[in-house]
């Protein structure tokens, strides 16, 4: 009997180290992946495989990046920030912060969702909803891909350039029902391509040293404005005027407008290219008043930006949208079995203790 006990107790001992109920990460107000690759506090919600850091779970807390030549992979979970009215960035690549991917994200209601502070950084396939700003670049040579931002003040700002070779790219991103998509207040160049954009208040809002924009191939769907100079001064002298206001084709290939053909009417294909054949006129403009001493007043309209899209296309692109996914190698948590499973295994360890106690009983009395 001594016997069955004994070996009752190792098992249970066994099973106990198997059954491991895993315990939820508490909330912490913010996590530093710091230089040297160190996660801190060390008990924060992510877990490094080499260098890709998963995330294991939805957080409310801020994520700092200081190291370089990482991936921060948000494995499908939600970073929610307190409120897109206040100035917290959910992701803050730091400054010195190099070759960072931050990919699988969902972010929202953050002032802003990732803050690029340095240079030579990827935003993709992930999902930005209802913050301020989604994206705001401040560092050079960004490749923001195919990710879905929507229902936020401004999908991307960028105000980098400090370089002369400076080259952001945005390129396959779902950019729906913003204020603004873009809002460009520096830059010595950004490439905008393959992207859907619809339902904005204005698509691209300049800053008066913008820089190089082109903006190609790209489906601009029902939105309200093309371009968007802000004004402000109430004063409307010497304002200048920019123009050409971004190049709104390659040369070669222009953007689908959803309008186009309710403007020109008359437009038709060349040969079978699928470019129209008359440009699409691009106008920021502004309407305000002289006021007289006599109590008289004049209603004038001051043109602040101008462009043209020399090859728009007859036909939408095809944009591919973002798709996140948990990646399941990136779980650290045991599963937690149910009560009914747990009883039945008790019971077989018992059965199986008091089914060797009995055989070890009678193979004695046949020894002695």
């Amino acid at each position: 009997m001594k016997k069955a006990l004994v070996l009752i107790l190792i098992m249970l001992i066994a099973f106990s180290m198997v059954y491991v109920v895993p315990i939820k990460a508490q909330s912490i107000q913010t996590i530093i992946i710091h230089s040297n690759g160190q996660v801190m506090p060390i008990n924060a919600a992510i877990q490094r495989l080499g260098n890709v850091y998963f995330l294991t779970t939805s957080l409310t807390s801020a994520i700092i990046v200081e190291a370089n030549n990482i991936i921060l992979n948000g494995n499908g979970y939600t970073l929610k920030g307190p409120s897109a009215s206040l100035t917290i960035g959910g992701i803050a690549v730091n400054i010195t912060a190099i070759n960072v991917t931050v990919e699988n994200m969902i972010m929202t209601n953050w002032g802003v969702g990732v803050l690029g502070a340095w240079n030579n950084n990827t935003i993709t396939n992930s999902i930005f909803t209802s913050n301020d700003e989604a994206i705001a670049l401040y560092g050079d040579d960004y490749v923001v891909r195919q990710n879905s931002i929507s229902n936020s003040t401004t999908a991307i700002f960028i105000d980098g350039g400090s370089q002369q070779d400076d080259h952001e790219i945005i390129v396959q991103n779902q950019i729906t029902r913003n204020t603004q998509a873009f809002d460009i207040t520096k830059s010595n160049g950004v490439t905008i391509t393959a992207n859907n954009i619809a339902n904005n208040d204005a698509v691209l809002a300049l800053g008066q040293t913008s820089g190089k924009i082109m903006l190609y191939s790209n489906d601009f769907v029902d939105n309200e404005q093309p371009l968007q100079i802000p004004v402000y001064s109430p004063s409307m002298a010497g304002v200048p005027t920019i123009s050409p206001a971004g190049q709104w084709d390659n040369g070669a290939v222009g953007n689908y407008w959803s309008d186009y053909t309710t403007r020109y009417p008359g437009a038709s294909e060349i040969g079978h290219t699928g470019v129209c054949d008359t440009p699409y006129t691009i106008v920021s403009s502004i309407s305000y008043s002289d006021d007289y001493g006599n109590g008289t007043s004049i209603t004038r309209t001051a043109v602040l930006g101008t462009a043209t899209d020399n090859c728009p296309l007859l036909f939408p692109i095809d944009v591919p949208t973002a798709t996140l996914a948990a990646v399941p190698s990136a779980s650290p948590t045991v599963p937690e079995y149910p009560m009914w499973t747990v009883a039945a295994v008790l019971i077989l360890m018992l059965s199986t203790a008091a089914f060797l106690s009995v055989r070890t009983k009678s193979f004695g009395k046949r020894l002695y």
